[in-house]
């Protein structure tokens, strides 16, 4: 979910905060268009940064600083996607690509001993709650956009957030509150990918419902799985240790 979520369909949100702005001269102009046109995230953080270098009294501060998280997501740099989310965030607190992805990203880099984890779960869940109320009533990007797909995008939304919610209550050790915040989430997106069948999987087994956990892995499993950072295979791995403790 994460991933779909996180680069493709927040992606749309990107050209939201352009309305109603207007560039100062042809060089940012020409600066924007550099922006629209990068590849790579290594292109746009350079094409994000130049605009905010050279025309520092840019309207699109909101969009160029957006633009960088989302880059910095891509390159798996928690600690600038962090830094340039929370900036967007400063400029706009209802940003909805910003809220859904920064809600996402914070549980998964929190760990059991962080001395502030209580402080970055709180904001995680405050992020969540807020995108919750924002993503009903978000406009099209595109007004060519058929309705069926800006309401299945927003649905997508959605499931990512009720992720985040499942991640927050899991690093919490509330496994009932994340069994339902996975299932909500696997229920409401376009996609059911492996890691939401695992989060959930992971949470009925710390609740001692194995057989719905190895169900549930099985999902993750059929779906390709997804390696753990030591390279095993994630679902096959807890579900083996499920077994072995039977």
């Amino acid at each position: 979910m994460k991933f779909f979520v996180c680069f493709a369909a927040l992606g749309l949100l990107v050209t939201a905060p352009l309305s109603g702005q207007q560039p100062k001269s042809q060089e940012e102009v020409n600066a924007l268009i550099a922006l629209q046109n990068a590849q790579t995230p290594e292109q746009r953080i350079e094409a994000a940064e130049k605009l905010l270098t050279d025309f520092k009294d840019t309207e699109f501060k909101e969009t160029a600083n957006y633009v960088l998280m989302l880059a910095h997501q891509q390159k798996n740099d928690f600690e600038n996607m962090l830094l340039f989310g929370e900036r967007v965030l400063a400029i706009n607190p209802d940003n909805t690509g910003a809220l859904i992805s920064l809600a996402n990203a914070i549980p998964m880099r929190t760990r059991e001993f962080d001395l502030d984890k209580d402080e970055k779960l709180a904001k995680a869940e405050d992020f969540a709650k807020r995108a919750l109320t924002l993503i009903p009533n978000l406009d099209k990007p595109n007004p060519e956009m058929p309705d069926d797909q800006w309401l299945m995008a927003k649905k997508d939304f959605m499931a990512s957030v009720y992720e985040s919610l499942g991640l927050v209550a899991m690093k919490r050790k509330t496994y009932d509150s994340a069994e339902e915040h996975f299932r909500k989430s696997l229920e409401i997106g376009s996609e059911q990918p492996a890691a939401a069948f695992f989060y959930l999987g992971q949470a009925l087994k710390e609740q001692g419902k194995k057989d719905e956990a190895i169900a549930a892995l099985d999902q993750a499993i059929t779906r390709g799985d997804f390696q753990l950072g030591d390279g095993r295979p994630a679902a096959a791995t807890l579900k083996a240790e499920i077994q072995n403790s039977k």
